[in-house]
């Protein structure tokens, strides 16, 4: 059986969080109300270091309750591949590819390639997009000049302008003389 169906894979049981998970999960409710002010990251770092710090004795709740719950994991896990006719190989090989079918779909990749754009769009519609692009480039490109030539002509009538004072005070001087 290559693939797995949907219900099967609905109800597969889910591992188990390990020690250092379960102790976030019982800290980090009583953490928050008595840190509203801090940001998720600085609370997760206080409870980074409260674990830290923790004897091996209180931490040992923790491991315990995390071997119970591995213990039940693998119960129900076999459990469900008896139920739903799985080897456990193909189950495993399944899911890694799936797992590596989802890295390569990632959203925000910026590769496109003719597989994967809709069979509707045509060599047309891709002419016309780079061209409007192209056009958008060039209007962009035009205002920048634009805008630098009034810059350019500001400041050459500004170097140009005598200075008022300085005309007065050159009339003055001619009438003296």
């Amino acid at each position: 059986m290559d693939q797995i169906s949907e219900e099967a894979i609905k109800n597969m049981p889910k591992k188990p969080q390990n020690a250092y998970m379960l102790f976030r999960a019982d800290t980090y409710d009583d953490l928050r109300k008595k840190n509203q002010d801090k940001s998720m990251t600085e609370l997760t770092s206080m409870i980074s270091s409260l674990w830290g710090e923790m004897d091996d004795k209180k931490k040992d709740k923790y491991n315990k309750d995390y071997e119970k719950a591995t213990e039940q994991y693998k119960t129900d896990y076999a459990g469900w591949l008896k139920k739903y006719k799985l080897d456990e190989d193909k189950v495993k090989k399944f899911l890694k590819d799936n797992k590596q079918a989802k890295k390569k779909n990632k959203k925000g990749s910026k590769k496109v390639t003719k597989a994967s754009k809709n069979e509707d769009e045509s060599d047309d519609e891709d002419e016309q997009k780079i061209q409007s692009l192209k056009n958008k480039n060039q209007k962009k490109q035009q205002e920048q000049k634009d805008q630098n030539a009034q810059k350019n002509t500001k400041e050459q009538q500004q170097n140009q302008k005598p200075v008022p004072q300085q005309k007065e005070k050159d009339k003055k001087d001619n009438k003296k003389k």
